[in-house]
């Protein structure tokens, strides 16, 4: 059952930005006239005006406060009814909503008990690496000599690409990076007058463990695009791009590739159909190889055909990517491309390479934005282990929670029912509870950093995966949440304002149900709109 109940919550929250409408003032004029009767014939006047403010100030505040209470009731009431539908009713339902301004947790339904919270997990993750890595961290790969440069522009020995879990050495859209890393790496290497390798270009891939993917995470999250594998280099989200378009008649298709890369070898078995014919064009991977075979029939009159592959070994693509780089800027490589891993190398062997190029990423809030905008789950699993490299002496999941738990630990929150597995919330073994959620997201408002971290969220009718979500007027631009679906979970949490003017602190989760998702996303969005509109 829902109720209302007064916690202490502390903090004060301010969402920046914020647009609100102001209500309808009530009408205490009447209220006035008779305090002010009864005043001036018993005090002076300067006192009878001190006490008529704060006599005045009472009664507003306590009407006021009559009208939220009125309106929570009527919220409740619309919940409850909500949560009967049929299909919804089955679900296991965890709500908490906080208004920090007079510490009142003013809606909450099994708040302590622990449900699987899907991506809103990203929101432990880049909380703990904004209070551990700071918001200006860079992350840095850098171009390595392990051998001499001689005065004809050769360097004999090896060229090392260490990777220091930068998720964005490429930018797709266009809007983070002047020009892709591989690219200005290679060029720095060219001004440096280096125009032969005669060792192997290497890819140091060791700055994170071997493990490429997280405990909890199913056989077909690890065949899909969104269980890509985790590598301290990668690359264009660790997928291959394939895009094909139709030619002439009975001719083969033609096929392009993104990233282009001589690290595949694209078999091209796609043909031409016909204006009627059935789309049958399939793209796939040859396992342990480098083979993409594109088969079937794509009709002339298709606008165009893509599809994704996932890279397997992504560091070894990633080398092959510099090697093409190095290549295209004149500079000759004599060996072949190979990739060290965790372990494979100590560290005072690696400390007789000497520095050539070096690429600094953005500020880690860019990065921060793509993890909670558009739940990257790859983007996620790298900062996590990268949390671990740089305070828990390793690259790993283990060292990277650990990070995680000391943060929550430091900041007071209490977390003994909460289980993490992994930075994305990708494995079906997380749990948390909607308090737990709650006081993060509370003590989050707090921090110094917390304009920054808000603008890490998806915004109701704006972008990220809210984008389509609460859109209408007057809830677009009222939320600031992360989303989280999985097989038989949804959750949103995060920060809405309402139209007079609070700000609430929020965490819904639904568990098991049988209803599609898009109904339970639906109830979700109409409680968060009931408070919006209400409260």
């Amino acid at each position: 059952m829902c109720y209302v109940t007064k916690a202490s919550v502390g903090g004060r929250l301010r969402i920046p930005g914020s647009a609100h409408k102001t209500k309808k003032k009530l009408n205490l004029k009447g209220h006035f006239d008779e305090l002010v009767r009864m005043n001036k014939v018993m005090l002076p006047r300067p006192r009878a005006a001190i006490l008529l403010s704060i006599l005045a100030l009472i009664a507003f505040s306590s009407i006021s406060f009559e009208v939220r209470a009125s309106s929570l009731e009527i919220i409740q009431g619309k919940i409850a009814q909500f949560l009967k539908r049929p299909g919804i009713r089955s679900a296991d339902w965890g709500i908490e909503i906080v208004d920090p301004t007079d510490n009142q947790v003013v809606l909450s339904l099994n708040p302590d008990k622990t449900f699987k919270p899907a991506s809103v997990v990203k929101v432990i993750t880049t909380a703990t690496a904004l209070e551990k890595l700071g918001s200006d961290f860079k992350f840095r790969t850098g171009a390595y000599a392990d051998g001499e440069i001689k005065p004809d522009g050769t360097l004999a020995g090896n060229l090392i690409l260490v990777g220091r879990g930068d998720p964005n050495l490429m930018d797709p859209v266009g809007d983070l990076l002047p020009k892709p890393t591989l690219e200005e790496l290679a060029e720095k290497v060219r001004a440096l007058g280096i125009r032969r390798i005669t060792g192997d270009v290497v890819g140091d891939n060791s700055y994170f463990d071997f493990n490429t993917h997280s405990n909890g995470w199913t056989t077909q999250d690890l065949k899909s695009v969104y269980g890509a594998p985790i590598s301290a280099l990668s690359i264009n989200d660790n997928v291959l791009w394939l895009s094909a378009r139709p030619t002439q008649h009975n001719q083969r298709i033609s096929v392009s590739i993104e990233p282009q890369t001589s690290y595949f070898h694209v078999r091209n078995l796609g043909v031409t159909g016909s204006r009627k014919a059935r789309r049958t064009l399939y793209a796939r991977s040859i396992p342990g190889t480098r083979t993409v075979v594109v088969s079937g029939v794509l009709p002339i009159s298709h606008r165009g055909y893509w599809q994704s592959v996932i890279l397997e070994k992504p560091a070894e693509a990633v080398a092959t990517l510099f090697k093409d780089e190095l290549v295209r800027n004149g500079i000759g490589v004599d060996g072949t491309v190979r990739v060290l891993q965790y372990g494979d190398m100590p560290q005072e062997a690696k400390r007789r390479w000497t520095l050539l190029a070096e690429h600094q990423s953005p500020p880690l809030v860019k990065a921060l934005e793509i993890i909670n905008k558009r739940s990257n789950n790859l983007h996620a699993e790298m900062l996590l282990r990268t949390l671990g490299a740089e305070f828990a002496g390793a690259g790993t999941d283990e060292a990277g929670l650990k990070v995680v738990r000391d943060f929550l630990v430091e900041a007071g929150i209490e977390s003994s029912h909460v289980r993490l597995n992994d930075g994305s919330g990708l494995s079906r073994d997380n749990i948390v509870t909607p308090r737990f959620q709650t006081s993060l997201l509370l003590f989050l408002s707090t921090r110094p950093y917390f304009d920054l971290f808000l603008s890490t969220l998806s915004v109701s009718g704006t972008d990220g995966t809210l984008k389509h979500r609460l859109a209408s007027e007057p809830l677009r631009g009222t939320i600031h949440a992360k989303t989280g679906t999985l097989n038989g979970v949804a959750s949103l949490s995060g920060y809405m304002t309402t139209r007079s003017g609070r700000n609430l602190v929020f965490s819904i989760f639904a568990n098991n149900f049988r209803a599609s998702v898009g109904r339970i996303r639906k109830t979700i969005d109409e409680i968060c709109a009931l408070f919006v509109n209400l409260y």
